[in-house]
C-alpha cells in the first residue's frame, strides 16, 4: 500500500488560461499523466479556450456554471453533472454570471491553451 501525501495548497489560476479569480486545488499529485484538482470558479469567471490530447472528465461539485463549444453553443452545467471532453475538443468552463461553479477536473496528460474567451462567446 502507498499512502500519497496531500500535494500542498490552493493557488489562484494564473491570468494567461483564466478570466477572472479561479482557484487551483489539487486533489491527488501527478500520477503518470493524470491530475485531479478541484477548481473553483468565482462569479463570471472562466477558462481560456483550450483542449486536452488525450481528454478530460469534470464533475461539477457546487453551483451552476457554463461549458462553452466552437460552435457557438453554451450550455448550462449544474452540481452533480458531469462533463466528459474528447480528445482535442476545443472548449471553455467557467461559472455563471450570478453564481459560483466548483468541478473537480480530472485530466491526462498536457492542456494546450488558446486564447481568452471574450465576454459575446461567454454569453453564448
Amino acid at each position: 500500500m502507498d499512502v500519497i501525501r496531500h500535494p500542498g495548497d490552493a493557488t489562484k489560476g494564473p491570468e494567461d488560461r483564466f478570466s477572472g479569480d479561479v482557484w487551483l486545488w489539487p486533489r491527488i499529485g501527478a500520477t503518470a499523466n493524470v491530475e485531479v484538482r478541484n477548481v473553483l470558479f468565482t462569479p463570471g469567471s472562466r477558462s481560456a479556450w483550450h483542449r486536452h490530447p488525450a481528454g478530460q472528465v469534470l464533475h461539477v461539485t457546487e453551483g451552476v456554471g457554463l461549458l462553452g463549444f466552437r460552435s457557438g453553443e453554451v450550455q448550462e452545467i449544474r452540481a452533480g453533472d458531469t462533463v466528459v471532453c474528447h480528445p482535442g475538443e476545443e472548449h471553455w468552463h467557467g461559472a455563471g454570471p450570478g453564481t459560483f461553479m466548483t468541478h473537480i477536473a480530472v485530466t491526462d496528460g498536457p492542456t494546450q491553451w488558446k486564447e481568452h474567451v471574450t465576454q459575446e462567446e461567454y454569453q453564448g
